[in-house]
């Protein structure tokens, strides 16, 4: 992936000269983030609108894939012109209450992820091992602690690791896509069904369910920290070069990424959407993914999914130290933080397993994506507040229509969560 990267930063026209070490130092950020975009959570809509619609939504994905990349630009931006992260420029610029509610909303955010990359886990480990639920979160929970105590020996494990669940996760539905066969005149057709969007509700709770799994807050402030963290000790000039990079990585990581979520809805609708009702759960897709396309297409979808939750679960962690450090100003340990965040998330898990056994699995990865899609706004609005006002910007500021195009974006998500709590 580093090596895909360097090369294509290489051939674009406008790359300027980089020593090859600070250049693979630069690239990595856009990865860890890019694994936010196919967690379980994600499945769960692309799954549901695929079996519902065919490929009537393909178009929602990308433009949530679209706004996602707009709002991590932004922050990977920040980080390099600033040599801050979001955190930090949000607790010494914005007034103190407001930064208070800002680290609480970040935190909720990562413990929902948590919690949602456990289940997908759990969910996984009891399709491919007839593991209980609660066993399989506690397994999951330690194989992400394991893989973070093993990044303290070995730098940058945890890319590493990321990446290759990551290709996992690619290889699957590659495998999938060519098994379900779709027909790319039927994807063409179908999306054009998507103009029905806003005269059906059904259509548009689910297109609202892709968007709030799409773009999440904790990847805003992970990327403006590990781009920060990366270009520490850099001259201005060395800092517009890095920026370059910083973008190149950022928009091949996403477009990986968005290609993965349209493979999933991709491969819902040629396989699940002719049986004529909607998959309401990972499992049922599991099942009718084996009785459609064969037992190795059901066994490769259920570790495509572990490895998208274990990635998933890996960035929650590195994000977690980065808001100490930010609002707190004192940064945790590593696993220390990562021993606290899965505990919270496993008992959380746990307990809603037992109080509330009817919501199920699928039901509580959609309340976590919802809880996700209300914090936003409280990692957006202060990146709008500081890219707009912030004086250390420089030649690197932001451009009219790239500002206008964030304001809409995240009136956009102000409008779903409005719908969400109002009129959902």
């Amino acid at each position: 992936m580093t090596t895909l990267i360097e090369t294509i930063y290489r051939m674009h026209p406008r790359h300027q000269p980089m020593a090859r070490a600070a250049l693979r130092r630069l690239i990595g950020p856009g990865l860890l983030v890019a694994v936010g975009y196919v967690d379980p959570g994600n499945w769960a809509t692309e799954i549901a609108a695929g079996s519902a619609y065919g490929y009537a939504l393909l178009g929602v994905v990308f433009l949530a894939s679209a706004l996602g990349l707009l709002f991590q630009n932004m922050a990977a931006r920040l980080g390099v012109a600033t040599g801050e992260d979001l955190a930090r420029l949000s607790a010494r610029l914005l007034p103190r209450p407001l930064a208070r509610l800002c680290w609480l909303a970040a935190e909720a955010a990562i413990l929902a992820t948590a919690l949602a990359e456990l289940i997908g886990g759990a969910l996984a480990l009891e399709l491919l091992f007839g593991l209980p639920l609660v066993l399989g979160v506690t397994v999951a929970a330690a194989g992400t602690l394991l893989v973070m105590a093993m990044s303290q020996a070995f730098q940058r494990l945890h890319e590493r690791v990321v990446g290759v669940l990551m290709a996992v996760v690619a290889l699957a539905f590659g495998y999938l896509l060519t098994r379900a066969h779709p027909e790319p005149a039927e994807i063409w057709h179908g999306m054009a069904a998507g103009r029905r969007l806003f005269g059906d509700h059904d259509m548009l709770a689910l297109s609202l369910g892709i968007l709030g799994a799409t773009i999440m807050p904790h990847n805003l402030y992970l990327h403006s920290g590990l781009v920060a963290e990366r270009c520490a000790g850099m001259d201005a000039a060395e800092r517009h070069r890095a920026l370059h990079v910083v973008e190149t990585d950022t928009g091949v990581s996403l477009l990986l990424a968005t290609l993965a979520n349209a493979a999933i809805l991709i491969v819902a609708a040629a396989s699940l959407n002719h049986l004529g009702r909607p998959i309401g759960s990972l499992a049922e897709a599991y099942h009718a993914l084996g009785a459609q396309l064969g037992p190795l297409a059901a066994i490769v979808f259920a570790v495509a999914l572990y490895a998208a939750g274990q990635s998933s679960a890996i960035t929650g962690v590195l994000t977690g130290r980065l808001l100490s450090r930010g609002f707190r100003g004192r940064e945790s340990r590593l696993w220390l933080r990562g021993i606290a965040t899965r505990l919270a998330a496993v008992c959380l898990a746990i307990g809603l397993f037992e109080l509330v056994p009817q919501a199920g699995p699928d039901r509580l990865l959609v309340l976590s994506q919802c809880a996700l899609g209300l914090a936003l706004p409280f990692a957006l609005l202060p990146m709008l507040l500081i890219a707009h006002r912030h004086p250390r910007l420089g030649r690197r500021a932001f451009s009219p229509a790239f500002m206008l195009c964030a304001v809409l974006g995240t009136a956009l998500v102000l409008a779903l969560d409005a719908y969400l709590l109002i009129g959902g």
